[in-house]
Parts: C-alpha cells; sequence; structure tokens
C-alpha cells in the first residue's frame, strides 16, 4: 500500500552532556526526500535517533498522520525504518539468522522483497554480520529497513565510505521505495552532490538548532548552486 501520512517533527529539544538540540522542527511528505546537512556534531544523528525513538527528547513531538511515537510506540516503528551506523550487537549472529530474526518483529514483512534484494547483492547469508565489509553492512541495514516497506526511513550518512558502485545501488533502491511506496526519506548527509541530486529539501543545522530550511527541485542546477553555497557557507564537509 502506497503510503500517504507525513512525518511531521515538532520542537525537538534535547540535553546530551554538553551538547543540546533546541527547537528542531521539519516535515517529510510521502515520497520526498529531504536532507539533514550541518557540521559534525551539530544534531543530525541526535535528531535522527530521537525520530527512530532511540533518544527520548526533552520536549517537542514526532508524529505520522495520527500515529505519536511515543505513545503508538509499537506501531510507529512497525511503519518508520532506520538505519544508523555500523555498530551492530549481532555481530556474531549470520545473516540469515539476522533476516529471520527481524522478519519475526513486523507484521508486514515482505519476504520476496527481501530475498530479491539479498541475491542482487549476492549477500553471503551463511557469513557471520562482524565479517561483512562496510558497504555489504550498509547495504544489510537497508534491505533490513526496506523490507517490512516503511512509510517513512531515516538514513545517517548511508553512503559514507561506500565505493561509487555501493552508492549507485543504494539511491536506486531508495528512489525506487519513495516512487513506488511513497517511501518518505530523511536522511544526513555530507555529500552535496547526493544531497542537490536527490532531496525536496534541505534542514540546515547549526549547534542543535535550525539555521536555514530550503526547497529544491531535485537535480536541477539550482539546486546545485544552493546546496554548494550553504554547505560551503556553514563549512560542512563536503563530497
Amino acid at each position: 500500500m502506497r503510503s500517504s501520512r507525513s512525518l511531521v517533527v515538532e520542537s525537538l529539544s534535547v540535553h546530551l552532556g554538553e551538547f543540546d538540540l533546541r527547537d528542531v522542527s521539519l516535515t517529510v511528505h510521502p515520497g520526498t526526500v529531504v536532507g539533514l546537512v550541518g557540521r559534525n556534531g551539530s544534531g543530525k544523528s541526535t535528531t535522527l535517533r530521537i525520530v527512530a525513538d532511540l533518544v527520548r527528547p526533552s520536549c517537542g513531538s514526532v508524529r505520522l498522520g495520527s500515529l505519536d511515537h511515543r505513545r503508538d510506540e509499537r506501531e510507529f516503528k512497525q511503519v518508520v525504518g532506520f538505519v544508523g551506523d555500523n555498530k551492530n550487537p549481532y555481530a556474531s549472529m549470520r545473516v540469515q539468522q539476522v533476516l529471520d530474526f527481524a522478519k519475526s518483529l513486523y507484521d508486514h514483512w515482505d519476504g520476496a522483497l527481501c530475498r530479491a534484494m539479498c541475491d542482487e547483492l549476492r549477500l553471503p547469508l551463511r557469513t557471520k554480520i562482524g565479517h561483512l565489509s562496510t558497504g555489504m553492512h550498509t547495504k544489510l541495514g537497508i534491505i533490513l529497513a526496506l523490507s517490512p516497506h516503511p512509510e517513512v526511513l531515516l538514513l545517517d550518512e548511508p553512503s559514507s565510505g561506500l565505493d561509487a558502485a555501493s552508492r549507485e545501488w543504494i539511491w536506486q533502491t531508495l528512489t525506487r521505495a519513495a516512487s513506488t511506496d511513497g517511501t518518505g526519506i530523511l536522511l544526513a548527509s555530507h555529500g552535496r552532490a547526493e544531497i542537490a541530486e536527490n532531496c525536496a529539501s534541505v534542514v540546515v543545522l547549526d549547534d542543535g538548532r535550525v539555521a536555514a530550511t530550503l526547497d529544491l527541485v531535485p537535480g536541477s542546477a539550482e539546486a546545485r548552486e544552493a546546496v554548494d553555497s550553504v554547505m560551503r557557507g556553514s563549512e560542512i564537509y563536503a563530497d
């Protein structure tokens, strides 16, 4: 079923050690890609982890249609996927075991889609998670996140450190999910090119606050100029 609900984040704030995230708001509409950009330590990962319900905010709300990410925790997590860093508590498990475990957690796991992506990537199902390359680890994360057909997908630097072929596969897969299922995508990235080519809007974070929000026409010359300007202006790492 094609997604029709928007992710609405309003006034998120949290205090973590010496870092404060303050009053972050954004919206991700179905079938669109929203980029989070900012220098390291600006709050990108913290924002994603709050939306994924891995960090609890001191105030603010995260809603998908009528679902609240705290009040409706189980139902929310059924339809919102998260791909974070490569730290995996299941390093000693084999790939097939992790896939089977994930399948047991979701009401609408698409086994055919999962098998097709595994076959396409020649994912080594009998290999232990801890022995996977960085690229395979990231691809496995995306397979796990997309197999339940999420309405929203959250990604933290999905193409960081990957080769060109891996980045191409990731974006082909994400674009297909957005166009076919209407999946809304919120991703943090330092890559100017991938932001300009794929994002309908960009939220610029600086020191835990929203410094600017840009609406873009993905792939246009104007988008490339705007993204280059704001990322260079904010001293954000480039490609």
